[in-house]
């Protein structure tokens, strides 16, 4: 039997690592395309743009991994089957039951193993990235100044030149536009014959050296017939903030998902305790504007709210001070509720960031146990679509791995919106899968076509005469 086990976990592991492969090689294809954008606009030197890629994939193998199973189970039994290996091991005694035993044992390795992925090293490579693309974010290259184009630096400054020399920044025909605010329509006009630009790294700003020019301006917006021209030989400019280096940050807040299991149970339970404390506060006020109300229904103390001022007695005078009581009380009342009602809001967000918590908690043990449950449905699916070939079980893999996929996404956007409870929302796909695959299995060990997929319609069958020929 131990040779049996052995030769099951060795055909899976070729396409395991084959599926892993292609599934994280396609992922990885969409991370490129969401960063390709910020790797241009922000000059990302390669080394840091692969070290972003490379973080990257901590996010890819979760996903990834689980998919791997499948498709390793598909295509490894499938083959076995297809080569009636598995109807030599029925006619030897050996059940499916025997053929699932290696491979769940060899998927519930591989779940401990992505379990503690998740908890030590993904929290950690997605903080490192997210420190990373910070920083990226935060860098602000020298602009280019191209010659023929009218360059914006900033929101108040546009520059044109006519030549622009890239070796020693010398240029030429220059036309510089400033305003004193966003859409001022009487800029500054600032034209020159000749210039430099000098980048200074150190404060992020250009110093502008304009030689043999004149600027045009209105010196008073009100008083539009004022017009003033001032030539100069040399007039330095400066524009601040066009440049930023990349520096690190050292930025130490986590997000949920740059948290480990520890991080994300305690900060769940921190938020429930200010959940608690606002209940507490709802209760407190209740509390306070039911003594209130009693006070003034209880004619022994109803003097300590009416300020012991005795009630006058019947006529127009004890109409409007009784009028002014109640309207006090209504007033109160009407701030007791609307102190309640931000108290539920408060309460409420704390509400949404205690689901954010235990969704990845519960997330980081849902998706390994994906793999359980993938071994458990792969195998059925594989030993009735055996006679479909590889392309199937792919297909096959990557529809299963859909329908998970729709699961997670949904239960974690109802989940967050506090519509659907958090364990049930990352676990929901791993119930309804393992609802699917333990009747599959059980048919399949029975030999029942339940689910028969093949791509070639079976011939109808001949009878044949001993000699070979058609009867």
């Amino acid at each position: 039997m131990y040779l049996i086990y052995k030769y099951l976990l060795t055909t899976a592991a070729g396409p395991f690592f084959f599926g892993w492969f292609v599934i994280t090689f396609l992922l990885m294809i969409d991370v490129l395309f969401r960063y390709v954008d910020l790797f241009v606009s922000k000059g990302v030197p390669f080394l840091m743009a692969t070290e972003v890629l490379v973080l990257s994939l901590g996010h890819t193998f979760a996903l990834s991994v689980p998919m791997a199973v499948l498709i390793a189970i598909l295509m490894s039994v499938g083959q076995l089957a297809a080569d009636h290996e598995i109807t030599a091991m029925k006619a030897s005694g050996i059940s499916l039951w025997t053929v699932l035993r290696p491979l769940l044992l060899g998927a519930g390795f591989i779940a401990l193993g992505l379990t503690a992925y998740n908890h030590f090293v993904f929290p950690e490579s997605n903080h490192t990235l997210a420190n990373l693309l910070y920083d990226i974010n935060r860098t602000k290259p020298m602009l280019e100044i191209r010659a023929h184009q009218f360059t914006d630096m900033g929101d108040r400054t546009t520059i044109y030149v006519g030549f622009k020399d890239d070796i020693t920044g010398r240029i030429e025909d220059v036309t510089i536009f400033e305003k004193e605010k966003p859409g001022d329509l009487s800029p500054r006009l600032t034209i020159a014959t000749w210039g430099r630009i000098v980048p200074d790294h150190e404060t992020d700003s250009v110093l502008i050296e304009l030689h043999d020019g004149e600027i045009h301006e209105r010196p008073d917006k009100k008083s539009p017939d004022k017009y003033q021209v001032t030539r100069f030989g040399q007039h330095n400019l400066y524009v601040e903030n066009v440049e930023r280096d990349f520096h690190e940050s050292g930025r130490q807040t986590r997000g949920d998902r740059e948290m480990n299991l520890r991080d994300l149970w305690d900060n769940a339970g921190r938020e429930q305790e200010r959940q608690d404390k606002v209940l507490a506060n709802v209760a407190g006020l209740s509390e306070t504007m039911l003594k209130w109300q009693w006070k003034l229904l209880d004619p022994e103390r109803r003097s300590e709210i009416l300020g012991n001022k005795p009630t006058p007695g019947p006529g127009p005078e004890r109409d409007t001070f009784l009028e002014g009581k109640f309207r006090a009380t209504r007033l109160k009342i009407e701030r007791v509720a609307e102190q309640s009602r931000y108290q539920e809001k408060i309460r409420d967000s704390y509400r949404v960031k205690e689901n954010r918590y235990l969704v990845e908690f519960h997330k980081k043990f849902a998706i390994p146990f994906a793999c359980i449950v993938f071994a458990l449905l792969g195998v059925p699916m594989a030993v009735t679509s055996s006679r479909s070939g590889k392309g199937v079980s792919v297909s096959l893999a990557i529809g299963v791995y859909l329908i998970y996929y729709l699961f997670l996404v949904a239960g974690e956007k109802f989940a967050d919106r506090g519509r659907l409870d958090p364990f049930l929302a990352m676990w929901s796909a791993n119930f309804f899968l393992l609802a699917l695959g333990i009747p599959l299995f059980f048919k399949a060990a029975r030999e029942s076509t339940l689910l028969s997929i093949t791509l070639k319609p079976r011939a109808a069958d001949e009878k044949v005469s001993v000699g070979g020929d058609p009867i």
